[in-house]
């Protein structure tokens, strides 16, 4: 009998866990290859499902922005500058890493255009390398670049195609090549290990306990 409870309670976590991981992102897939602006690249902005800190008005989100190129072809040889909106009421923002580290990156407030950073855009955020010569190259591999994103509590965007990311390849002189991408995107919802671990614990402990004989 507890063998049979086991192992339902096996199968329950195993649905529960592929629900999670992979039933969230049926939603929220990421954008590309073959999207309007997206040139061959694959994009996606990710958080766990909680805020990070708050305060009495605000919360900050851990939000992961990831751009997979290898499939790049738009004639471009690298990803200098990239932006995402993920609130309309974004009170500050901070980098936390980034492809060769945070150090070769320069944020700002505001959306980006073909001049790089610096475009009209409430909400946005964008970060820039540094110089040409640090960006990533492109066709390269998957890129990743994280944020603490502190906004007014209660109003994350994470409605279809409510956030929002851009991004600009250049040539090796620093020249926008092909599309500005910009597109709308769907938050993808990526839990921490730690919850997995939490609802693993909670349904082993419905496991019949068997009495200790005297």
């Amino acid at each position: 009998m507890a063998r049979a409870f086991l192992l339902l309670g096996a199968a329950l976590l195993l649905s529960l866990t592929t629900f999670v991981l992979t039933g969230s992102r049926a939603q929220a897939a990421p954008i590309g290859p073959a999207c309007g602006t997206c040139q061959g690249s694959i994009y996606e902005i990710s958080y766990d499902g909680a805020p990070i800190a708050s305060t009495a008005t605000t919360e900050t989100w851990r939000i992961t922005y990831t751009i997979d190129t290898s499939g790049y072809a738009g004639g471009g040889t690298r990803l200098d500058t990239v932006a995402l909106k993920v609130s309309a009421q974004l009170v500050d923002a901070d980098l936390v890493a980034a492809p060769g580290g945070v150090a070769l990156w320069n944020e700002f407030l505001g959306g980006l255009n073909a001049n790089g950073c610096g475009g009209a855009g409430g909400g946005f955020d964008c970060v820039e390398a540094t110089s040409v010569g640090v960006s990533p190259v492109v066709p390269g591999g998957v890129y990743t670049w994280v944020f603490d994103l502190e906004m007014a509590t209660g109003v994350l965007a994470t409605g279809t195609d409510e956030a929002s990311i851009k991004a600009r390849y250049v040539n090796e002189a620093g020249v926008k090549v092909g599309d500005l991408v910009s597109e709308n995107v769907t938050l993808t919802l990526v839990p921490e290990p730690s919850t997995l671990l939490l609802l693993a614990a909670g349904i082993a402990g419905l496991a019949p306990r068997r009495r200790a004989r005297a």
